[in-house]
């Protein structure tokens, strides 16, 4: 049986949508503070750069990079899309659903992603860190899955639930899984440096790339008044600031938030933790250092 045309509109809407996904594979779908971060960094594999340059966040599966192009079928099926829908004059089908899903799937990790980031500096918010080019992707995502074929309602839904499912589920997996590991693997760990939170500022202060070099991925012991501390049940951040506003930041997680409730703003306190460098603000002329796999520290 010959399978039914779709009306030149929904062809024309399909097509514009098609084209949108591949305009903005290569604009920024988020920006993290000066750091613009685009689909296309994910398939060159320079979106794991990005984080480890910037955050000292690295690719949990390093020897498995390559398999990141598999991020340039998006705008590769998006051309398959516009083939079928502008030659044969057919329902696109498969090809659109498996580039919307995609979209959908990636989306979902560059939001999770740059929500953590908060972590780390408390100048990135999520609501102003994802840019236009996301929101249009994901908007041209949906109308393909709708006009992939038509009465197959049971496959739209899946290829749109099952990517946002499947790449949160992976995502919190991973998480969980790589911070479990190293924060309990801190308790181990030598001691590298061992300061006082204000003359660490201090240092960064000073000379930023120099501290940067001496204290990055090192093991360090900082003691310091709370002067902010954010807990729940699963995560925690507690910051020690000197006057100008610059401070260092520690983050908890899952298996030490409950060590840090009890801890009020103007105690004074020691953290276990490994830095992961600083980042200046231009826009508040300030330095936030930040620190990782952190624990409150009660060795003497």
């Amino acid at each position: 049986m010959a399978q039914t045309q779709p009306g030149n509109s929904t062809r024309y809407v399909s097509a514009v949508a098609a084209l949108a996904i591949i305009g903005s594979f290569f604009l920024p779908w988020v920006k993290w503070i000066e750091v613009p971060v685009t689909a296309k960094d994910m398939a060159t594999g320079n979106f794991y750069t990005l984080s480890e340059i910037h955050f000292a966040i690295t690719n949990p599966f390093p020897d498995m990079v390559f398999v990141n192009g598999i991020f340039w079928l998006m705008p590769a099926l998006c051309v398959v899309t516009l083939l079928f829908l502008l030659l044969r004059k057919s329902y696109s089908g498969i090809y659109s659903a498996l580039a919307a899903a995609m979209v959908l799937g990636l989306g979902v990790v560059y939001i999770l992603f740059t929500n953590e980031l908060k972590l780390f500096d408390n100048n990135i918010q999520l609501s102003t860190a994802i840019q236009p080019a996301l929101y249009v992707a994901v908007i041209a995502a949906l109308v393909l899955v709708v006009n992939s074929w038509p009465k197959k309602w049971a496959w739209k839904i899946f290829f749109v639930l099952a990517p946002l499912g499947l790449s949160y589920l992976a995502f919190s997996q991973i998480k969980e899984s790589q911070v479990s590991e190293k924060t309990a693997a801190t308790n181990t760990l030598k001691v590298a440096f061992a300061k006082d939170a204000l003359q660490l500022i201090n240092e960064f202060v000073s000379a930023d790339s120099t501290a940067n070099a001496s204290y990055r991925e090192q093991v360090m012991v900082i003691e310091g008044a709370v002067s902010e501390i954010n807990a729940t049940d699963t995560t925690a951040t507690l910051s020690m600031a000197d006057s100008t506003g610059s401070y260092v930041i520690f983050d908890f997680e899952k298996a030490e938030a409950k060590n840090v409730q009890n801890i009020k703003a103007g105690d004074r306190v020691k953290v276990k933790a490994v830095c992961s460098g600083s980042i200046y603000s231009d826009i508040l002329e300030t330095h936030t250092i930040s620190f990782k796999q952190s624990i409150i520290y009660t060795n003497q």
